[in-house]
């Protein structure tokens, strides 16, 4: 089923009925889910969380050689992803060399497969060594265009033709690369396109309320099958001599057609050129009508909406004698159930209008799963975790230091790697292999899985003593929504009971609300929104320590920077004790004061008189200067007559000044 409403984009049964495989927006991105059908020790439930760049256009189960179950994912970025279930991880990308949207993906009988996009590109795979084996465009033989919305194969004259589904069905010779017939039957692009038998097929298209069936060999439609309204979806099963086609239609109801392939159906093939009275009596002679409409019902006491009392069926595929069926609860949640098409002796058993009623289911109730997983002999007698749900961990009255006082004991993952190191390292496996021992494998999901349901609470506290982000994200991904939930509310009881942990499990509360976020939000109206607002409170509490922590914080930054600060000036001030320890000193000379007081010198004669051009106090030296004085006296009287001493000049004159000598 292919929506364009709601929280699942696309989903579909696989072709052995055992897993559902289902496209739902999570948040801000699209995620992959897979879940068994059967509740048992075996099951599988994963999900797997596409990269926001990833958006999902289609889905295709693939059947491998070694029995397991690989999901092809197409993708609006122009490439298909190859999922394994089984170890929750991408295994191949096929990739093109458009990037434009891939709208369907198709495996022949010869395990081969095909892809085709929006531009009318068809591409064929290798699905051993994933490579590319051929591409062409389908406008290369035609005049126009068209975008190919559905791919699909038949025989015709012994060889392998494709099935081309835009408005018309297009049978392409693979070998000789030419379009052999075109099968006009629809104006909307064609969303079903379903190979019956060896020489026949169905198709169905958007917003069309008719469904051709057409024989290979023939242009016009053997039958038209005539809904209530729009076609969503389609299955047929056969068994022996009898057959049965269902629908989905766009309310979300089942329309049954019994015997759809009989061969009492009347054929439109007719010859010349009928008149258009004529022709509207056969159209009316081919068409047929629903035997029955199934619908989908909460009983009349829990009616409380439109939604409540017209329940949308999400996917259908039909298995021997049964019709598997699936819808939502709670907005994300599957739940399957069947319906049987022929009893025992052949015969229709749906031939009127029938509502189905199903209550809506109590999830907090856990008695199912202690009867299926038995009872723990470490946990309490009698105890059943639905009645004992703690909302809040802080009302409990057990102290803090009860999970202190339990001793450290080895994590899983420690063991695991203890172990790794004593063992030989192992050759190089294949692709095959890998997936194969990872199924075998030991996983840390069914061990959380089996720690929650049985309330062994010294196995849960192993598992969530491992720090390691890469399991703990693998291990959260496989869990189911409810375990989830459940792990959710221990996680924040152990929180509150012991603030110390919170580091520690951080990561798991990260990753249950990024993986299981929508399941958890569809369940905001039931249990889900107790959980939610235990771990808000809890969470709250924690955040409303972040402003005293900050102005703390605060505070011993002012005192670090007001230390800097006095160091700063502590050296500051060393350094100019060091520069006045370097000045000359300053001496006070009485007399000086005295002539100033009683006027006889001036402030300026006084500066004249205390330094002299060298900055040498004239008064400290006075008596040397005086003895200077006479001194120099002394020696310009013998220097008189030298000086005297006139010689001639340039003439050979002498001047008449003469003194002897």
């Amino acid at each position: 089923m292919t929506s364009t409403s709601g929280p699942i984009l696309v989903s579909k049964f696989d072709p052995t009925n055992q897993y559902l495989a289902s496209a739902q927006i999570a948040l801000d991105t699209h995620q992959i889910k897979v879940q068994s059908i059967s509740s048992t020790q075996s099951s599988l439930n994963t999900s797997f969380n596409l990269d926001k760049s990833s958006k999902v256009t289609n889905l295709t189960w693939i059947a491998s050689s070694d029995n397991l179950q690989l999901l092809a994912i197409c993708l609006t970025k122009g490439s298909v992803l190859i999922y394994s279930p089984q170890t929750n991880e991408i295994i191949s990308e096929l990739t093109t060399s458009y990037n434009v949207e891939i709208t369907d993906f198709y495996i022949d009988p010869k395990a081969r497969g095909w892809a085709c996009d929006i531009e009318g590109n068809i591409f064929e795979w290798d699905l051993q060594s994933y490579s590319l084996v051929q591409s062409f465009k389908i406008g290369e033989y035609m005049e126009t265009i068209e975008s190919v919305m559905r791919i699909s194969s038949i025989q015709y004259n012994n060889k392998l033709h494709l099935l081309l589904g835009t408005h018309s069905v297009y049978l392409f010779d693979i070998e000789d690369k030419v379009i052999v017939k075109t099968f006009p039957g629809h104006i909307q692009p064609i969303n079903s396109i379903i190979g019956v038998g060896g020489d026949s097929f169905l198709t169905s298209a958007k917003g069309d309320r008719f469904i051709n069936l057409y024989q290979v060999n023939k242009l016009s439609p053997k039958a038209v099958f005539v809904a209530s309204t729009s076609v969503v979806d389609l299955a047929i099963g056969i068994k022996d001599d009898m057959s049965v086609l269902t629908i989905i239609n766009e309310v979300g109801n089942l329309e049954i057609f019994n015997n759809p392939l009989s061969s009492a159906a009347p054929s439109t093939t007719t010859i010349g050129t009928p008149s258009k009275k004529k022709k509207k009596q056969q159209v009316a002679s081919v068409s047929r009508q629903p035997n029955s409409i199934i619908k989908l019902s909460r009983p009349q006491e829990e009616i409380k909406s439109p939604q409540d009392s017209n329940m949308t069926i999400t996917s259908i595929s039909i298995n021997d004698d049964s019709i598997w069926f699936s819808w939502l609860e709670n907005s994300s949640l599957s739940f399957f159930d069947n319906l049987k098409w022929i009893d025992e002796t052949g015969t229709t058993t749906l031939i009127t209008n029938q509502t189905i009623h199903k209550p809506k289911p109590d999830f907090k109730s856990t008695s199912a799963n202690r009867s299926t997983y038995g009872h723990d002999i470490a946990s309490a007698k009698l105890y059943t975790e639905g009645h004992a749900i703690i909302s809040h961990g802080a009302t409990t009255s057990i102290t803090e230091d009860s999970d202190e006082d339990e001793p450290e004991q080895e994590s899983l993952a420690e063991k695991l790697n203890r172990l790794a190191v004593k063992q030989p390292q192992l050759p190089t496996t294949t692709k095959k292999q890998q997936l194969t021992d990872a199924r075998s494998g030991i996983s840390l999901s069914i061990i959380l899985t089996q720690s929650i349901k049985n309330n062994d609470h010294s196995l849960l506290e192993t598992v969530l003593s491992n720090r390691d982000p890469t399991i703990i994200k693998n291990t959260i991904s496989r869990i189911d929504p409810h375990i989830a939930i459940s792990l959710l509310d221990r996680i924040s009881d152990k929180i509150a009971r012991q603030q110390s942990r919170f580091d520690q499990l951080i990561y798991w509360l990260k990753w249950i609300l990024v993986i299981h976020g929508s399941s958890i939000v569809g369940l905001s109206q039931g249990v889900g929104g107790s959980k939610l607002a235990g771990i808000h409170s809890i969470l709250v509490k924690k955040g409303d320590t972040l402003p005293r922590l900050l102005e703390l914080q605060g505070r011993l930054n002012m005192l670090y920077e007001q230390n800097d600060l006095k160091r700063e000036i502590l050296k500051l001030g060393d350094v100019e004790e060091d520069e006045l320890d370097g000045e000359s000193e300053v001496e006070y000379i009485e007399e000086i004061d005295d002539a100033k007081y009683n006027g006889e010198i001036e402030d300026d004669e006084d500066e004249d008189i205390d330094m002299g051009a060298d900055g040498v106090d004239d008064f400290i030296d006075s008596d040397e200067e005086e003895e200077e004085e006479d001194d120099e006296d002394d020696e310009d009287d013998d220097d008189v007559p030298a000086a005297a001493d006139l010689s001639a000049d340039e003439e050979g004159n002498y001047s008449d000044l003469e003194i002897d000598g």
